[in-house]
């Protein structure tokens, strides 16, 4: 017996062929699209905790080399590493989700950055007590409780709760710090 050609299979075997795939591709996109795709809300928390998280790791990493005091590079360092954990897992969310996420923090926080770039010695230490481990802190906290009570998505959700801990104690660490460096000064 003759195997059937190609050309066989094309005249005869196509319309079914057709019809399988016109049948399961629209299933299989719709429900790929519908479980992964985020509000327009939470793509913009996903856009504000990676930007928050840029600032808090290169004003840390400036820190740890610029900073005077042993606890201000201690905190710094620490900062690094709760952000880069953040910004990792981030990442893995919004590609799970196919979200895009910034690579360079917003145009103020830029800004400020800058200023505090600007500064050396216990003036450096004191701004970065008070503008990264403290207010851009608080910010980070406040985003992360806001993201937890109210994302649509349930893997974002989780995702802020994860991480608020952590975050919460990095600022009372922040505050302690800020207050010691007030102490040191005189203020």
């Amino acid at each position: 017996m003759r195997q059937p050609t190609f050309k066989h299979w094309i005249n005869h075997q196509w319309p079914a062929a057709l019809a399988l795939l016109l049948l399961s591709v629209p299933m299989l996109l719709n429900s790929a699209l519908a479980a992964e795709d985020l509000s327009s809300r939470d793509r913009g928390y996903l856009k504000d905790i990676a930007q928050a998280s840029l600032v808090q790791i290169e004003a840390s990493e400036l820190a740890v080399v610029k900073s005077s005091s042993q606890d201000v590079r201690q905190l710094a360092r620490e900062v690094i590493r709760e952000h880069m954990l953040v910004s990792d897992q981030l990442k893995q969310l919004a590609q799970a989700k196919r979200a895009e996420l910034p690579d360079q923090p917003s145009l103020i926080q830029q800004a400020k950055f800058r200023l505090l770039s600007a500064k050396d010695g216990v003036e450096f230490d004191q701004g970065y007590a008070k503008a990264i481990a403290v207010k851009n802190q608080e910010t980070v906290v406040k985003l992360f409780e806001k993201v937890a009570s109210r994302a649509d998505d349930a893997d974002l959700k989780s995702f802020a709760l994860k991480h608020l801990s952590p975050m919460e104690a990095k600022l009372d660490y922040g505050r302690n710090l800020r207050a010691a460096l007030k102490t040191d000064a005189g203020e």
